[in-house]
């Protein structure tokens, strides 16, 4: 008999996947928590709570990145049944696994083979179309509106302008100002919700699948998806122009509906530039606080959008390509 046909006896656990698999589902349970207990505080710590189990699913496999985002998407369900009954743990539950979830299964087709600008694209899509069917099917159902939340949010941050002008050392017309200018974003965001929530997705989903993928190097999967290397293809060019344009020239819930799509589309695009940025900075700065730096000041407007149209225009003139060429020559 061949050594290769005898039955070799199963080795032992590996201890070290399960624990690893707990901690991650552990820690991003506790990160989403703190959105639902205080959802404007916490808004940080909930775009950071699917980077434990996509460095798990990277380093792991899918299995083990899927089981834990079960895990945590059951503690999730928990705290809301504690909170709310049982429609509060179906919407934190169902929430808490899509957010935490998505990410989860585009590392893994990383990880299985595709590309990592295309997976994120993919990642992007599915989480704006599922995540605004979801508040949809919310607000169907007779849940307080999202609109009428999202007032109720900035009806707590806003100035009061009453009251204002009778402080001492508050011009009466600044405080009639700043709150007119709340006000017409309050407009914004109640018409315009769910265009802004595939944007927040789009900048979430980033976080969670390049700053995962950077935690779990140098697992293979893990050193290939790198934010400086993301582009966008240039089909959705015109997807991102015919939005514009909708926007633009109709009226009504046509141009509501523009609208909602062109606010992701803005966010991909400026994260496109962003990491052209990137790309170029790694090279330039070898200093990581001039980087950081570098990129918190491309945030703020009007620099902003030249990140946004340097992503737009990158099918065109592919920077990365001109900027290597430039570099080579003597």
């Amino acid at each position: 008999m061949s050594s290769d046909s005898v039955e070799r006896p199963a080795g032992p656990p590996d201890r070290g996947a399960h624990l690893e698999t707990l901690f991650a589902a552990l820690s991003s349970a506790l990160l989403f928590a703190l959105f639902l207990l205080l959802p404007l505080a916490g808004s940080a710590a909930l775009a950071f709570s699917g980077v434990p189990l996509v460095r798990l699913t990277h380093r792991r496999g899918l299995v083990p990145g899927v089981a834990a985002s079960a895990v945590a998407a059951g503690i999730l369900a928990g705290l809301g049944w504690t909170t709310g009954g049982a429609a509060a743990a179906a919407a934190a539950g169902v929430l808490a696994l899509l957010s935490m979830g998505l990410p989860v299964l585009f590392a893994g087709a990383v990880r299985m083979g595709r590309s990592p600008s295309s997976a994120f694209l993919l990642l992007c899509a599915a989480g704006f179309l599922l995540l605004g069917a979801a508040l949809l099917l919310r607000d169907a159902s007779g849940a307080p509106s999202v609109a009428r939340e999202i007032g109720a949010a900035f009806d707590g941050i806003a100035p009061s302008a009453p009251a204002s002008p009778g402080k001492p050392g508050v011009d009466p017309e600044t405080a009639a100002r700043v709150a007119a200018t709340f006000s017409r974003f309050k407009q914004l965001a109640q018409t315009y919700w769910v265009g802004l929530v595939g944007a927040s997705w789009v900048l979430a989903a980033a976080l969670a699948f390049y700053a995962g993928a950077r935690a779990a190097r140098p697992a293979p999967s893990a050193e290939i998806t790198r934010f400086e290397a993301l582009r966008v293809p240039a089909p959705v060019v015109a997807l991102f122009a015919a939005s514009g344009a909708a926007f633009a020239l109709l009226r009504g819930p046509s141009r509501i509906w523009a609208g909602d799509l062109l606010l992701p589309l803005s966010a991909l695009y400026f994260l496109a530039g962003l990491s052209i940025i990137c790309h170029f900075a790694r090279r330039w700065f070898r200093a990581q606080i001039l980087r950081a730096g570098l990129y918190a000041l491309v945030v703020y407007f009007p620099l902003n959008v030249a990140v946004g149209l340097l992503g737009l225009f990158d099918w065109y003139a592919d920077f990365r390509r001109r900027g290597e060429k430039a570099w080579k020559q003597p």
